[in-house]
């Protein structure tokens, strides 16, 4: 596998997001992307401990199903996140949300909590393969407003699910499969609020590095006035790993 990852402040004073890709040395194929709440304080230490916990947890796990194993990473890592927040007066009410998958040669699981999300490309298309926890999401599916206008929605921003706000999490998990040249894109909504689907898929025909896939996304999110921070992580299904 190939990854990348891009996180950028935009025109909030702190960065609460935290993502993760493996280092080349690193054996275990994990990705992941959080988005904290709760104060920019508490929401850099939200989202640290949401991806750090999910990682330490699967690194320990004797789990050998990967559905197992991410539910029981993420479940343990939502009570470690619950207990500091009700602990440290400066801390309280912190949240975050998680999108993050455990990659193999044929299949990855992809597991979600609130609004950040994954696409997968196949090389032609685009596909969202989480669903969004938000307010707007649910307006949506009731036929109350668009789709478009969930864009600019005033209440876009309000997450129905997240990580540390109660002893327990509603978790989604997915298990997909995919084939060498397909591209996961793991974003929060500052990238997915700020540019369409359309426009994200166009930008991955162009192919090239990852790196420059990345890094347009983040200037495109930017240009089109991102009020959030942005991150991005990407995985390709390279051939030899993959087949």
């Amino acid at each position: 596998m190939n990854y990348t990852i891009r996180t950028e402040t935009g025109k909030r004073a702190h960065n609460e997001d935290c993502g993760y890709v493996p280092a080349a040395s690193d054996m275990l194929p994990f990705i992941a992307v959080s988005d904290g709440m709760g104060g920019h304080a508490a929401g850099e230490v939200a989202s640290k401990m949401t991806v750090n916990g999910v990682l330490d947890e699967l690194r320990h796990s004797h789990e050998d199903n990967p559905v197992s194993a991410l539910r029981r990473a993420i479940a343990r890592t939502n009570l470690e996140v619950y207990r500091a927040a009700q602990d440290s007066e400066s801390l309280r009410g912190m949240g975050a949300t998680l999108v993050c998958a455990v990659l193999g040669r044929k299949r990855y699981v992809v597991a979600n909590v609130g609004d950040s999300r994954l696409y997968h490309f196949d090389g032609e298309t685009i596909e969202q393969v989480t669903t969004d926890h938000s307010l707007v999401e649910m307006l949506v599916q009731s036929g109350s407003i668009t789709r478009e206008e969930a864009r600019t929605h005033p209440r876009r921003n309000v997450i129905t699910r997240a990580i540390g706000i109660g002893l327990s999490v509603d978790i989604d998990l997915f298990d997909r499969s995919w084939k060498p040249g397909d591209v996961l894109l793991l974003c929060s909504d500052g990238l997915s609020g700020s540019v369409t689907d359309e426009r994200l898929c166009s930008i991955l025909q162009q192919g090239g590095s990852l790196e420059a896939l990345a890094d347009t996304m983040v200037r495109e999110a930017l240009q089109n006035g991102s009020s959030d921070n942005i991150t991005v992580a990407l995985a390709r299904c390279e051939r030899g790993c993959c087949a």
